[in-house]
């Protein structure tokens, strides 16, 4: 965009992050908060087993802990481009700040493809293209609103509408924090890409009116950085394997119910299956309903989910690891026949069709 604004000679071409006041203030804010959103948001999609799943491997690789080397590439890039938000003129004559800026384009489009590949639903793809696209389409709803009426009339309307958007969705949810895991899901997935789309705004100006030859300290400062990415991504490599390999080899939290599907198959009701990651395991349909009822209960109430879990972790790896034999997985399997027609009948009456769903977990 070339457009000059007050304050600034003729011949000074204006950025296009500079060209309205709510920019400088919208994009730092991006720029900042992007990661931050991006690395909350993956912790909820940590694979709680070793599934076998590529999805897992990459979550897992976009960890924070794994991306440990990639923080200072992160933090070169974004302070660059608070430097030209502050001041592009000066700061733009400068190879170390445009060339922070090209990085995180780079790597802003690293994250924004890593994640989508971490999402595992290859059907929901249609659903994050459209929360990426969504504030563009918004913006050009809301110029051809306030083209025909008042700005300040539209805005009160939409900002009314979001608000009771916002209480419905605590109302009907099931849970208060639920709208805000949502808000929380939709800036993570979100995030890196925004990132991407203004720093590479903010490059293809730089490389327009301010690049010139490469030079050979230019050429020894893109290979320090070269250097530096190679070490942070063998980094992250090596750390994503060894979280995977530290993660359970079946599925958690239903310990005594694993255990208990290894009683005799003919009174269990257990069979054989294989696994994602090609292992075998044994399976019965107590295993698959009780399976089916935590699912159920994370989404109803999270937070009482991970404290029961918290517990469950203890004690039942403890009472499971003493079932060793097929007589105590028999008892075991009876003891749980209570808790699994519970749970049954109470989450058929809230969705009838929790058997056909159940019947789908832990298959190959």
């Amino acid at each position: 965009m070339e457009e000059n604004i007050e304050g600034i000679s003729e011949g000074i071409v204006v950025p296009p992050m500079l060209d309205a006041a709510w920019k400088y203030f919208l994009f730092g804010f991006v720029a900042i908060s992007a990661p931050i959103f991006n690395f909350s948001f993956i912790e909820l999609l940590k694979p709680e087993w070793q599934d076998g799943k590529f999805s897992s491997y990459i979550n897992l690789f976009l960890l924070p802990e794994a991306s440990l080397w990639f923080f200072p590439l992160l933090v070169y890039a974004v302070g660059c481009y608070l430097l030209l938000l502050l001041a592009a003129e000066r700061y733009a004559k400068f190879f170390g700040v445009r060339f922070g800026v090209y990085t995180g384009a780079f790597l802003a489009l690293q994250y924004s493809l890593l994640t989508l590949t971490g999402l595992d639903s290859p059907s929901g793809y249609f659903y994050v293209l459209l929360i990426y696209f969504a504030p563009f389409v918004f913006a050009r709803f809301h110029r051809r609103l306030t083209s025909k009426w008042r700005a300040s009339l539209v805005n009160g309307i939409l900002i009314g509408l979001g608000l009771a958007a916002f209480v419905a969705a605590m109302t009907f949810m099931g849970s208060p924090s639920s709208p805000f895991v949502l808000l929380l899901m939709f800036l993570g997935i979100s995030a890196p890409f925004w990132c991407f789309l203004i720093a590479l705004q903010a490059a293809r100006w730089l490389w327009k009116h301010h690049e010139t030859t490469l030079t050979l300290p230019r050429g020894f400062g893109i290979f320090a950085w070269l250097s530096a990415y190679a070490f942070a991504l063998q980094f992250d490599i090596l750390k994503m394997f060894e979280l995977y390999n530290a993660l359970p080899t079946e599925p958690p939290n239903c310990y005594i119910a694993t255990a208990a599907a290894k009683g005799h198959p003919r009174f269990v009701g257990s069979r054989e299956v294989t696994l994602a990651n090609g292992k075998t395991m044994r399976v019965n349909r107590q295993l698959q309903r009780l399976k089916a009822a935590e699912i159920a209960w994370v989404g109803i109430s999270a937070p009482s989910h991970r404290m029961m879990r918290r517990l469950y972790d203890v004690i039942g790896k403890r009472l499971a690891k003493r079932i060793q034999n097929p007589i105590l997985a028999d008892i075991a399997y009876f003891i749980l026949i209570p808790v699994e027609l519970f749970s049954f009948f109470v989450l058929k009456s809230i969705i009838p069709e929790i058997q056909i769903l159940s019947e789908r977990l832990y298959r190959s």
